[in-house]
């Protein structure tokens, strides 16, 4: 009998022994899970990546702008109110008044707080800080979000940290007195917030009162599911205890508030006191009033039910029941109080969906350097502005659909030529390109450059005048602009058999053209991408000189995320390219009318020409280079250029209109009809450039009466 109470004792203890292990393996586990949650996962931030800011200047006119489309996707609304809140805008007379929302962008220029800008019909008359009283000439405007990059482990959502200098201890004040309020004596789980819990529901009848408490409600968000269970309970509690025992009050609740779900804005959750703040009442959280604090710690509870737009009066009722908290606990005085409980329940409107940019996303994470800024990503690294001009991008789809029944198969690139970024793109195809194409009269500008090069000045082979014969014109002769227009593939064969192919392909080589000879006087080239071709058009926007086109990527400092392109240029002279340019410019554009200024350089170089496979079309000038890839030949090219001349942004009145002629260039007036010096009763005169010593002497012998 005594040999077999032994051995159940010795069972026992060994089964008590295994238990005590099992606990202390499992009470570890749960440690190193706290543990890794403040010191990893809690460090773990999402990446916003944003369109350009809209640069607004006098001068310009809002609707080619699209100011209001603008301020629409950024969730701002008209307002009746002769001073716009927050969020608004309203239009009295000349006069259009902002309320430009806080900018988490900070150290970029971008206005915050209320503007003023007077209008003269449509165009920016002048621009004034209100607060300042300050005229200003140009007002930088806060991209829009095109999407946002979740941490690691997590989903896309709207989070962002706590910074010390965005401290407001009222919003603080009125979530711990809301949410719990013996926060700083508890151990992690409050017992006499449980007693009261369990006494409600059991009158209730049904689940109608929690009692979890902060630390509760962090490890709930961080660590564990959703998911009502038990065992899901225990480890909440395990898990906010153990986090109380190795973190201090400060630390935990600090996390609390950069994590708590507070809703969503359009299709991102919205977590953390300091991104709602920003998307639901524009302001920094250290600029909240009493009553906008009071609302943030009322929807914490149910936020997408305690929401003024879904339930105003329960929203208020709520929010009234915070400041009431506040005024028992002496946080905010009584005047304060009444004010509060007066003010409306006002809180901002989410925008439209993000701008519509796949190909132009892809190729942005495609060239991130992807370890270099994981490491930073814990740092001041969660911001990133790229060089998408969002109003164009969502323009260019609308845009698209007028141009051809191709629409939905379009390639589109606008790039600055002058520094490379790219500033729309569209591709059906992303995150690469297969749009494939080109050939010899897509090309053909470039085919016309060696023929405008020599050695001599004497030895010029054509000018954009020079007559040219073909069989069959009945005319007799055209000058080579006249056959570019109109006499295309015989032009290109009088181009490749009179020049050679030994002298077109190594400039086709230097704009980035692969090619070949194909015997008997002929050049193959290679299939050409849309990027492609938008590189080598950029080259001969910017006279021979470009960078490689990319998406501008600079983080949170406005140091660039990516290593700078060295630019690259051409052999050729400028003076080629520039007369190649201006071939590009219909004769309308350019045409001489009497008593009026010349506007021709600031009309874009335009060229449309097909292939096996569809139209391709290129309008440029210095600081802007639009193409467009639309497969088919059943293509409106009549609606197609009207397209492209609305796509294509205008020019800044302080920035050049375009290149400035070369030395080594003249310009003379022309006769369209004769190619010849312009006299006073020629009908049609254009100026035309040439290399000096080039140009006509003879003046035109035509009657024209």
């Amino acid at each position: 009998m005594l040999s077999t109470i032994k051995k159940i004792l010795r069972a026992l203890y060994g089964i008590v022994l295994v238990v005590l292990v099992i606990f202390g393996v499992y009470l570890l586990a749960i440690a190193g899970m706290v543990v890794w949650t403040f010191e990893v996962k809690l460090h773990r931030w999402p990446v916003y990546l944003y369109s350009a800011p809209f640069d607004l200047h006098v001068g310009d006119d809002i609707r080619d702008v699209r100011l209001l489309e603008r301020l629409g996707r950024l969730g701002y609304l008209q307002s009746q109110d002769l001073v716009p809140q927050t969020g608004e805008w309203t239009e009295r007379g000349s006069q259009m008044r902002i309320g430009f929302a806080h900018c988490a962008l900070k150290g970029q220029g971008i206005v915050t707080g209320p503007a003023q800008i007077t209008l003269d019909w449509k165009s920016v008359r002048s621009l004034k800080l209100m607060r300042s009283a300050e005229e200003v000439q140009r007002l930088l405007i806060e991209p829009e979000l095109l999407e946002v990059i979740p941490a690691k482990g997590r989903d896309p959502e709207l989070c962002r940290p706590w910074r010390a200098e965005t401290d407001n201890t009222l919003a603080v004040d009125a979530i711990v007195l809301t949410e719990d309020e013996r926060f700083f004596s508890h151990w992690g789980i409050d017992a006499t917030a449980i007693l009261r819990a369990f006494r409600a529901n059991i009158r209730a009848g049904r689940y109608a009162e929690g009692a979890s408490t902060i630390n509760q409600q962090l490890m709930k968000m961080m660590v564990l599911s959703p998911e009502k269970t038990l065992w899901r309970k225990w480890n909440e509690v395990l898990l906010a205890v153990m986090a109380d025992t190795l973190y201090s009050k400060e630390t935990i609740l600090r996390a609390y508030l950069d994590r708590v779900y507070l809703g969503h804005w359009g299709i991102y959750p919205v977590r953390g006191v300091n991104e709602a703040a920003r998307v639901f009442f524009g302001e920094s959280p250290s600029d909240l009033n009493a009553a906008q604090c009071a609302l943030l710690a009322a929807m914490i509870k149910a936020p997408n039910v305690i929401n003024p737009h879904r339930n105003p009066d329960r929203a208020r009722a709520r929010r009234n029941m915070v400041l009431g908290l506040l005024l028992k606990a002496g946080k905010i005085s009584r005047d304060e109080y009444d004010r509060s409980i007066e003010s409306p329940v006002r809180m901002r409107r989410s925008g439209a969906s993000p701008v519509k940019a796949p190909a132009f996303l892809a190729l942005v994470k495609e060239r991130l350097d992807r370890g270099r800024f994981e490491a930073d990503q814990g740092s001041d690294r969660w911001d990133l502005v790229t060089s998408l001009d969002a109003g164009i991008q969502t323009e260019a789809y609308a845009q698209l659909r007028e141009a051809g029944e191709g629409a939905s198969l379009a390639h589109l690139v606008l790039a600055n030529p002058e520094t490379g970024t790219i500033r729309a793109l569209i591709s059906p195809t992303h995150p690469t390109w297969s749009g494939k194409g080109g050939d010899l009269e897509t090309l053909l500008p470039f085919l016309v450059i060696p023929g405008l090069v020599t050695e001599r000045k004497d030895q010029v082979r054509y000018t954009l005048t020079s007559p040219l014969f073909f069989p069959g014109v009945t005319k007799g002769s055209m000058t080579l602009r006249e056959a570019f227009y109109e006499m295309r593939a015989p032009l290109i064969s009088r181009l490749v058999s009179s020049l050679g192919p030994g002298a077109i392909m190594p400039i086709l080589k230097e704009f980035g053209v692969r090619c070949r000879n194909g015997g008997d006087n002929t050049i193959t080239i290679e299939p050409l991408t849309p990027l492609q071709l938008a590189q080598t058009y950029a080259r001969l926007a910017n006279l021979g000189s470009t960078r490689q086109l990319h998406p501008e990527i600079k983080g949170f400092s406005q140091k660039p995320v990516e290593s700078p392109r060295a630019e690259t240029s051409v052999s050729v002279g400028p003076c080629p390219l520039f007369l190649v340019n201006h071939l590009l410019k219909e004769p309308e554009s350019i045409a001489v009318k009497e008593g009026r200024p010349d506007t021709s350089s600031a009309q874009p170089s335009m060229f449309i020409a097909k292939d096996k496979e569809g139209v391709w079309s290129v309008a440029y000038r210095q600081d802007a280079l639009l193409l467009v890839r639309l497969p088919g030949d059943q293509v409106n090219e009549k609606k197609l250029r009207e397209v492209m001349l609305r796509l294509l942004p205008p020019p800044h009145l302080q920035s050049a209109a375009g290149h400035q002629a070369p030395d080594g260039v003249v310009t003379r007036k022309i006769c369209l009809e004769s190619g010849l010096l312009a006299t006073s009763v020629c009908p049609r005169v254009i100026r035309e450039p040439f290399l000096k010593g080039s140009q006509p002497v003879e003046w035109c012998p035509l009657p024209h009466q």
